[in-house]
């Protein structure tokens, strides 16, 4: 046990810690963004496959307690069309994950984190055209792309805006379909060997954090300006981004 715990340095267990926390409580808050928040965190100290492995485990935990509790708000008809093909495109998303070069996989992800943060700032307020139809198509390419860079999911909660449902069943609905990706892509990270010894110690040092921040997440949702919390989450996450990107350049 303490040779596990020698391979893994004071940075690297602050970096799971803060990543969880933070990831958690956006994702207990609003039903989606845990891997937008907690990976470019984690990459400041970890490679890509850590990144995306330790928040991707830890986040299932969080989507089963945010059903658990908003399970009637589930709107299971609307919400499988487009969950069902997320799960054909996990499997390519893992297998991206385990191949690419680590330092442009880096740079990559970290670029679209802040392409996504910024895009979460608009808001559809209307019914779009062939809307079945592109939701099968957003949970495909979000399927491929959440697995590998751990971010996307933005995309489908644009989509289910659309619907003009109320704030809770869109988080109920947005917890319903990363969850159901989540068990596929965890799978597929077993499968492909990525759950290695130091990242298993990793997700269990971050458990508390995270259980910290799903509780916290669930007062601020209450308590907080939407707004605010927003720009707050945000700006940590383009600045963490920047951080992880400048490191990965400078190590080229």
């Amino acid at each position: 046990m303490a040779n596990i715990f020698a391979d893994i340095s004071w940075m690297e267990a602050a970096a799971a810690a803060v990543a969880m926390l933070l990831g958690t409580t956006v994702f207990s808050a609003t039903g989606f963004g845990i891997g937008m928040v907690a990976t470019p965190v984690l990459l400041i100290a970890h490679e890509p496959q850590s990144a995306i492995v330790i928040p991707g485990s830890l986040g299932l935990l969080t989507g089963f307690w945010i059903m658990w509790k908003s399970w009637r708000d589930v709107p299971l008809r609307q919400v499988l069309p487009v969950s069902i093909p997320s799960w054909f495109g996990a499997p390519i998303g893992v297998y991206i994950l385990s191949t690419a070069d680590a330092g442009i996989l880096s740079i990559a992800i970290a670029a679209l984190i802040i392409l996504f943060a910024i895009g979460s700032f608009f808001k559809v307020e209307r019914e779009l055209p062939f809307s079945t139809p592109l939701g099968v198509i957003a949970g495909f390419v979000v399927g491929v792309l959440l697995p590998t860079t751990g971010v996307a999911g933005s995309l489908v909660m644009l989509y289910l805006m659309t619907r003009q449902w109320e704030r809770q069943t869109v988080r109920a609905a947005m917890a319903f379909f990363l969850t159901t990706l989540m068990i596929m892509s965890i799978f597929f990270f077993w499968f492909n060997g990525l759950y290695t010894q130091e990242r298993l110690t990793l997700i269990g040092i971050a458990a508390i954090p995270a259980a910290l921040g799903l509780a916290l997440g669930s007062i601020i949702i209450k308590r907080i300006n939407e707004r605010i919390f927003q720009y707050a989450v945000i700006g940590i996450i383009i600045f963490s981004s920047v951080v992880a990107i400048a490191q990965e350049l400078v190590n080229l």
